[in-house]
């Protein structure tokens, strides 16, 4: 697969909205940006703040390009007081989701957290581009009902819905990885994104159910590009950069 272009620029914010209770939907107008892989991200400059912070690409339409975020710390803080102005950013970044072993399995997205971003824009392709053209289902774990995002979306574009959270107030009571297990089977493929214990989860009951599938890990990230080094992980016994070499990589190779 050839590599898409990369941008470094200021874009314009289009909005910059809170959908629930410390989540953000930021768009940004880029008539540029036609392509991005579901599961790439860009580092997004934000005023006052050194790092830039990678987001995941939540959707991407005409001219506009969206993410989706958590408010956890000054630079988010300050990302979600912007109504207005530009931002600079850089991307699209990393390996996105491999769709060359799908065709023939049923599609199985797992999330937690902001990991249902990167999962809703590979929703949005699985369900439009041949041969891969069928929808899946969704297991999405959380918190608490106040931290689960973008259901209608999943539900509107024809995806089966199974919800837990932690507290028991929708859903399941437990952790979505307890229903996992019991439910997949090895004609599934996985694609899962969100904290790191869920995914440590994930990648095991693949593993023993011997199913095929890719988890978008989430390290922290300093430069993007694998220069800094700071995002190192094992995969299949080497050492990789999170933002270079993945952050998707396949579950059999994944060591957490």
């Amino acid at each position: 697969m050839c590599e898409l272009k990369r941008f470094d620029k200021t874009y314009k914010i289009v909005s910059n909205k809170e959908v629930c209770a410390g989540y953000f939907e930021l768009k940004l107008k880029a008539n540029d940006i036609k392509h991005c892989l579901p599961g790439q991200f860009f580092m997004i400059g934000i005023a006052g703040v050194f790092l830039r912070r990678p987001l995941s690409v939540y959707d991407l339409k005409t001219n506009v390009v969206s993410f989706l975020y958590k408010v956890v710390g000054k630079g988010t803080v300050i990302l979600s007081r912007m109504r207005s102005g530009q931002l600079q950013i850089l991307g699209p970044l990393g390996k996105g989701y491999a769709l060359e072993i799908c065709k023939d399995l049923n599609y199985v997205l797992v999330a937690g957290g902001t990991g249902i971003a990167s999962l809703h824009f590979l929703a949005t392709k699985l369900g439009k581009n041949k041969p891969y053209k069928k929808k899946g289902t969704l297991y999405y774990g959380a918190r608490s009902k106040k931290d689960l995002l973008c259901l209608d979306k999943f539900k509107e574009i024809g995806w089966k819905v199974m919800v837990s959270t932690e507290d028991g107030s929708k859903g399941y009571k437990g952790y979505i990885t307890d229903i996992l297990e019991k439910k997949v089977k090895d004609s599934d493929v996985l694609f899962a994104c969100g904290p790191m214990p869920m995914l440590k989860k994930v990648v095991q009951i693949a593993k023993e159910k011997k199913v095929k599938g890719f988890a978008s890990l989430e390290e922290k990230m300093a430069c993007g590009v694998g220069n800094c080094q700071g995002c190192a992980v094992n995969i299949n016994g080497a050492i990789k950069m999170t933002c270079k070499d993945g952050p998707v990589f396949k579950i059999e190779e994944v060591n957490l």
